[in-house]
Order: structure tokens, then sequence, then C-alpha cells
């Protein structure tokens, strides 16, 4: 598993980066920051990475994110014109600099990546943000990260981070801070906010699911709605529901089956897995073949509505987030 938020304590690889000086500056404190964040503070792996101000720079966490080496990045840089800490939550497909990075260079109205989506947002947890700019009166949430380096960096690796998901379906945290000036508010507060966010990433509740792969006789999956009144009422998933604890995967999707199927079925083997973040936390599904069934057994308890899909079928549905990459999967592969 290579997502932070469901690695045991202190086995989490998380690169926390600053930049150097730039524009005529003597120091770059999102440096210092980023450098005194310690492993014991937030029970991690914690690997310090300054990035020069220049294009390099800004594909050096995209770079590692790519190549497997962390399993979160948190993006620090200053902002001389903010009078609190911004966690940003979007980056911009934009390069627009006022002034030259440190290689000289000077891109205006331009994209940092041909034919990619206008902006990204963080896949960090954006109910844990909200909560924590509520909690502190000098830290704001911001969805304009500039039009520099760090909103390059920014893009760059929020962009890697949608290419590793497809190949993994798991989302990995990525943020971006804005510093600014010590003047504003004094290195060790900054320093202090910052880790308490390293420190959040694990305290993001999870929940471990399990999915029920039903096929009637003809090789169609069965996919239920979730009622009027249910937490994500409209969406289509694979019946099922939460594991318990000291429970297995396949004695848990017998148990759910029963309770919303009206139906006893014979768990075989776990047949896909992904991770996705909602805003109240990770979910952690596992897809487990039940084998084939007869439609006419089967007694909505919980779910509103049934259908049975052809797997050219399989995307005509609003399934749900957590749901929806095994389904897209299973559409190009075919079902197991």
């Amino acid at each position: 598993m290579v997502l932070l938020l469901s690695k045991s304590q202190g086995d989490a690889r998380v690169l926390i980066t600053g930049f150097e000086p730039f524009d005529g500056m003597n120091s770059n404190h999102s440096w210092d920051v980023a450098r005194s964040c310690s492993e014991d503070s937030v029970n991690a792996s914690i690997h310090s990475k300054i990035l020069t101000v220049d294009e390099r720079g800004s594909r050096l966490p995209a770079e590692d994110i790519l190549s497997g080496n962390f399993d979160a990045v948190i993006l620090l840089g200053i902002a001389m014109d903010r009078t609190e800490i911004n966690i940003e939550i979007r980056a911009k497909n934009i390069l627009d600099m006022r002034t030259r990075d440190n290689s000289g260079r000077q891109l205006r109205d331009s994209s940092i990546q041909r034919d990619a989506d206008e902006y990204i947002d963080t896949t960090f947890n954006l109910q844990f943000l909200r909560e924590f700019a509520d909690d502190h009166d000098d830290v704001v949430l911001s969805t304009d990260c500039g039009n520099f380096v760090c909103n390059e960096a920014y893009f760059r690796t929020l962009s890697a981070e949608l290419l590793m998901r497809e190949q993994s379906q798991i989302k990995l945290p990525i943020l971006f801070i804005h510093l600014p000036p010590i003047e504003r508010i004094p290195l060790q507060r900054q320093t202090t906010l910052v880790t308490k966010l390293l420190r959040g990433i694990a305290q993001v509740p999870t929940v471990n699911v399990v999915g029920a792969l039903i096929k009637d006789k003809l090789g169609r999956v069965l996919a239920c709605r979730r009622p009027p009144g249910d937490k994500r009422s409209g969406f289509w998933e694979f019946p099922g529901g939460k594991i318990e604890e000291h429970e297995s995967p396949l004695d848990a999707v017998e148990r759910e089956v029963l309770e919303e199927l009206a139906i006893s079925v014979s768990a075989k083997k776990q047949v896909a897995k992904v991770s996705h973040i909602y805003d109240d936390g990770l979910v952690v599904l596992r897809v487990v073949d039940c084998g084939v069934v007869d439609p006419s057994l089967i007694v909505l308890k919980e779910h509103d509505m049934s259908r049975w899909l052809e797997r050219c079928e399989l995307d005509s549905l609003n399934w749900l987030p957590a749901d929806l990459p095994i389904v897209r999967r299973w559409m190009e592969e075919g079902v197991p």
C-alpha cells in the first residue's frame, strides 16, 4: 500500500520541500521550516529537500512521486505579500512570471502542460484542511497559488500523482503551503503549524469496506443504488459494507450480502482493491467474487434500485468514486 493514511506508524515516507532564495533574497525560510520538521514529531519517515527556483526544481517532486519514493508530499514556499499561512487547495495550469526565475527564465501567459486540465485540486483531505483553518486564526485556505515556480511545482506534482493513480488506483496526499514573512508570523509558529498538518495526515479516519462481485447466469454484474436519505444517495455501488473488527473480507461480504440482499453467497476470493479519499476520510475498498446467483431470489433491503449490467454497460451508471476505478478497469480488461 502506498497511501500514507493507511500505513503503520513510522512507516510512511513523506517528502517535504522548501525553495532556495530567489529574486535577490538572502534566504528563503520555507527551507528552514521544511528541514525543521522532525520524524519524532509526526511518526513518519521525513525527507526534506531544497528545490531550485527554476523548471528543474519544479519537476523534482513529480519525479519522486513517479519513482514511487514517497507516500505523501508537502511543498512549502514563501509569499511575501501574504499575512497568513495559506493552504493552497488548487494548482493552475499557468505560468505568468512577473520576474525571472533563478535560471533566467521568464514565461508570460503560458501553460505548464499542454492539453492538460485548467487546474488540479489538492488530494489532501479537504474536510481536515477546513477544520484546521477554522481552528487557527493565522491559517486560511486559498485557491490562488500564484503564477510562478511555486504553482508550477504544485501542478507538476499533482499531475504526476494522477498518472500514478491510474496504475495503482490509490490517491497520494499532495499539498502546497505558502508561508508569509516571518515578521508576520514567527518562524517557530510556522514550523509548529506545518508539523501539525503533517501529523494530521495520519489522523484522517480510515474505513475498510468490502463489495460483492455478483453475477447472473449470463455473466452480468449486479449494481445497487443508494436510497434517498443515504449519505451518498443516488450513487451506484457493489453491494457490501464495512468490515467489522476481527472480520475477514470474505466473512464480511457474506454477512453484508445477506443483510442487504437477503441471499446467502459463498465468497471465493478478492478480485480488486482500491483506496479513495472522501472529504470525511479514507475508504479502502476490497471487492470479492461471490459467484453466480438467481436474480429472482434477491430482495433489496437497503438499496432502492438494482441493475444487471453487461461489461459494455458498466460505465453507464453514476458509480461511487471509490467503485469507479474498478468499473473502468473491468471495462478495459474484462470482468474477473
